[in-house]
């Protein structure tokens, strides 16, 4: 894959994450956060708990973790998918890392907190980020 066609990858990434965001954002909306119940209720399958409520520390914590999400995004989107573009394999194994990093700590207080099912959808997550960072040939990146 291309350098060009890699970081095209990324910015679909990155505008995934930003709607995710967005949606997950809406936990302490009571009225319309239906999006943010149903992505909870989903990560901790089977979706058994769509029509409950969301308690205060849900909706608080939703809401912090949708924002750090959505400044992951913008960040792929504007840093990471542009020095993809230009090979720059510094930013390339420092998003690497922190995305690993992210995968354990998050997997690991998942199954620590219960939820398990959580690091289906990490690993999915991680694999879309890496797809454009992972196997660029030395002689296309400088």
């Amino acid at each position: 894959m291309s350098l060009n066609a890699r970081a095209k990858f990324m910015m679909v990434v990155a505008v995934v994450f930003a709607i995710y965001s967005l949606l997950w954002g809406l936990a302490p909306f009571a009225t319309i956060n239906f999006p943010s119940r149903f992505i909870l209720d989903l990560a901790d399958w089977p979706i058994d708990n769509l029509s409950a409520p969301l308690d205060k520390n849900t909706m608080w914590l939703s809401a912090i973790g949708a924002g750090l999400l959505g400044a992951v995004s913008i960040f792929l989107g504007g840093i990471v998918a542009p020095a993809i573009r230009e090979g720059n394999r510094s930013i390339i194994r420092t998003t690497i890392l922190a995305m690993v990093f992210w995968y354990i700590i998050d997997s690991v207080g998942s199954i620590a907190a219960g939820v398990g099912s959580n690091v289906f959808f990490n690993s999915i997550y991680l694999t879309l980020v890496l797809i454009p960072l992972v196997g660029i040939s030395k002689n296309k990146a400088a």
